[in-house]
């Protein structure tokens, strides 16, 4: 079975006026991610939501990121045109940058135990990169669809796509 992972595609990073917007729309990749889902659901393959969900007191907040995704507000919420894919089965809440610390997914993934995991999301530069390092420590074939993320800083995206290939192993798609 193959696992569609989509990290933070949430308002509070995809929609302007927050702490942690992105500089840059985030349309294209919602449109290839929404895509990527109806393949996977086509396929009976599995996907998974990882969202950011904060309290004031998480240790990233303030330091080194300002209070963002905090639970309970619209900036946590997953944005509106994916929202309809997501329910309680699907989706898992993180309060740091690690997609496996303190979260379910380690236990989906012994449950589920995918021959290849896709990730999407944002922000390249942060949590998607820190997930494919996370998955291929463990042994997974990781997959990042460069269409599928986006990075907070616009100037980090190419960087961070070939070092993720290139020192991390992962395939680009």
């Amino acid at each position: 079975m193959k696992l569609l992972i989509i990290i933070d595609l949430l308002n509070g990073f995809c929609r302007n006026g927050n702490p942690l917007s992105l500089p840059t729309s985030t349309l294209s990749i919602e449109k290839e991610i929404e895509k990527r889902i109806e393949t996977y659901i086509k396929r009976k393959d599995k996907i998974i939501f990882v969202n950011d969900a904060h309290s004031k007191n998480d240790s990233e907040i303030n330091d080194p990121y300002p209070p963002h995704c905090l639970i309970g507000t619209k900036e946590a919420e997953i944005i509106d045109s994916l929202r309809k894919y997501s329910n309680k089965n699907n989706t898992i809440t993180k309060n740091t940058l690690s997609i496996l610390y303190n979260t379910d997914l380690n236990g989906i993934l012994e449950k589920v135990k995918p021959t290849e995991i896709e990730i999407t999301g944002v922000c390249t530069d942060i949590c998607v990169l820190f997930a494919v390092y996370e998955l291929k420590i463990r042994g997974y074939n990781i997959i990042v669809n460069k269409n599928g993320v986006q990075p907070l800083k616009v100037e980090n995206q190419e960087f961070f796509l070939n070092y993720m290939r290139d020192l991390l192993g992962a395939k680009l798609k």
